[in-house]
């Protein structure tokens, strides 16, 4: 028989995990059996449905059983990752365990019934609460997890609001040790295109997990170095000194007005009363990104800033596109940024999966993006897993499909809308020449996720497999957008632009809605998909192409429906 250690060698993950939850009591008794997401259950001593341990039970051998667990630790991949060795085992880790979504069916067919205009239950989503009390994995398998994790000596950092995450940190011999494997050190190509290679850490081979923890995860999803640590540089003061040649990239006002924005600020809508939430990782500076819109003619209120894990000891210029567009398409919003430390795979996935679980936005964008090949399948299901969870609570997700002409994580997932990119036209008095595909979008089929029920009308093949994308968005670098960082001015490309743009565009359609009295958009992916008169909203998008693929009437893999157009979509989304 094991049994693991008592009270006082665990009760800071005991404390921890009870704040994260909302459980007060510590006391156990008489039998009861608990199931896990990932198998049977294993008989445990009874408890009340509030009641945690503050001990690992006495488990039966079988318990204890070494069983190879789902993990998302990347192995050797040409071009992608390359390996460097077994790392030194003195090294600090960090990683997420992941945990699945209870009664998935369940909460699939809920969503579905969600979103058709037809069912008695349209637009009444769930509260936080619902889905944490009815979906979330119980709070009794979270902490059995993290007591096992405190008995190894390495150590719960945090859990999730919505208990689908732990992040554990500790040293890579503990690590090594607790999960019977040798982690190397890898050079990873950089998603962020001229950054230099970083250094991730993966396996040769699998991970092991006692069969009572593999039973309740649904995987060791990732393992990163620690965080990088310090203090931000200090920032220049606000400057109000418009981009010399301001012509040569697209303005805030001229992309307003390409897509339909400006039509309903006329009208007074400005995404006023709607919370935008951005997925950030690392930094940005609030005097940087006011410098913007007051150079550019916004007016607005700085961000909110939610620090999910460690604080970020950069800045990143990814992470200043997205709020100097998202919050200058949607100028009336409250800005709310999720900024994780960097953008590692542990923080990218955390963070994302935070800022649904708090739910407290009703739009989330992520620019943060990675060639879906790129990732496990692990990763690549919990982002899923949150985004659906999303999609229940009535919030857009809104993600870049990337800039590598291939499909990327987290705009795969059905659940989240991909935002792929075009090369756009304006002449002089801001009207529309031409805007046709750009050939480096991300655009394909996915190879995780099965082809939505709403997707099977699209005229292309896809193998049975969700298609990507589904709007698009001037993206192209040949038609770029203005961007102030690090002082200075600069002119870009890519769908980090597209999307946050996007979001802001739907930031704006749902104050319009409001204004109506209706609820928020939230998922939008059913409605544009099976709906007419949404779809004729969208500029279709005739010309250009991608790898293998070729823009064309109606749905196409490069550009999905088309550019959207805010006025047109607050009138027709239903």
């Amino acid at each position: 028989m094991h049994c693991g250690p008592g009270r006082g060698a665990l009760a800071a993950v005991f404390v921890l995990v009870n704040s994260a939850l909302g459980v007060a009591s510590c006391d156990r008794t008489g039998p009861i059996v608990f199931s896990g997401g990932g198998g049977g259950g294993t008989a445990l001593p009874d408890a009340g449905p509030e009641v945690l341990p503050d001990a690992l039970p006495d488990f039966p051998d079988a318990a204890w059983s070494p069983t190879v667990g789902i993990d998302g630790l990347p192995s050797p991949q040409p071009g992608v990752y390359t390996d460097q060795g077994p790392a030194p085992v003195t090294g600090g880790v960090r990683g997420l365990i992941g945990f699945p979504i209870q009664s998935r069916g369940a909460l699939e067919a809920a969503v579905e019934s969600l979103y058709d205009p037809t069912s008695s239950t349209f637009r009444s989503y769930l509260d936080a609460a619902t889905f944490l009390a009815t979906y979330a994995p119980s709070a009794y398998d979270v902490q059995l997890v993290a007591l096992w994790v405190e008995s190894t000596g390495m150590t719960v950092a945090r859990v999730a609001t919505n208990r689908l995450l732990l992040e554990v940190t500790g040293t890579v011999e503990q690590w090594n040790q607790a999960f019977q494997t040798t982690l190397h050190l890898f050079s990873r190509k950089n998603p962020q295109i001229g950054n230099p290679p970083i250094e991730v850490y993966g396996t040769l081979g699998g991970l092991t997990v006692p069969a009572f923890v593999a039973q309740r995860i649904s995987g060791v999803l990732t393992a990163d170095l620690p965080a990088a640590t310090g203090a931000l540089p200090r920032e220049a003061p606000i400057a109000v000194d418009p981009p010399p040649g301001i012509g040569a990239a697209f303005t805030p006002a001229q992309i307003a007005g390409a897509y339909g924005v400006e039509q309903l600020r006329a009208l007074g809508y400005r995404g006023q009363g709607v919370r935008l939430g951005l997925m950030v990782g690392a930094g940005f500076g609030l005097n940087e990104v006011q410098s913007f819109w007051r150079s550019l003619g916004v007016t607005r209120a700085d961000p909110a800033v939610v620090e999910t894990m460690e604080p970020p000891a950069t800045r990143y210029l990814e992470s200043t596109i997205d709020v100097e567009w998202a919050g200058s398409m949607a100028d009336g919003a409250s800005v709310v940024v999720y900024e994780g430390p960097d953008s590692r795979d542990t923080s990218s996935l955390y963070t994302f999966n935070e800022a649904v679980g708090r739910a407290e936005i009703d739009v989330l964008t992520d620019s943060f993006a990675h060639r879906e090949d790129s990732e496990a399948v692990a990763i690549r299901e919990q982002y899923d897993a949150a985004a659906l969870e999303a999609a229940a609570l009535g919030i857009t997700v809104t993600a870049a499909s990337g800039d590598g002409a291939s499909p990327d994580i987290p705009s795969t997932s059905p659940f989240v809308t991909a935002v792929g990119g075009t090369e756009l036209e304006l002449d002089p008095q801001g009207g529309v020449v031409s805007e046709i595909a750009w050939n480096g979008s991300g655009s394909g089929v996915s190879g995780s996720f099965p082809l939505p029920l709403w997707q099977k009308g699209v005229r292309a093949a896809t193998g049975g497999k969700r298609a990507t994308v589904d709007v698009a968005l001037a993206a192209s670098p040949f038609s770029p957008y203005w961007v102030r960082y690090l002082g200075s001015w600069g002119r870009y490309g890519g769908t980090s632009f597209a999307s946050p743009t996007f979001a802001g565009l739907i930031a704006v359609v749902n104050s319009a809605r409001k204004g109506a009295g209706k609820p928020r958009a939230g998922y939008l992916n059913p409605l544009v998909y099976q709906t007419p008169a949404v779809q004729a909203t969208f500029r279709d998008i005739l010309a250009g192409s991608t790898s293998g693929y070729a823009a064309g009437p109606g749905w196409d893999f490069p550009t999905g429906w088309g550019a959207p157009d805010a006025h047109g979509l607050a009138l027709a989304l239903p």
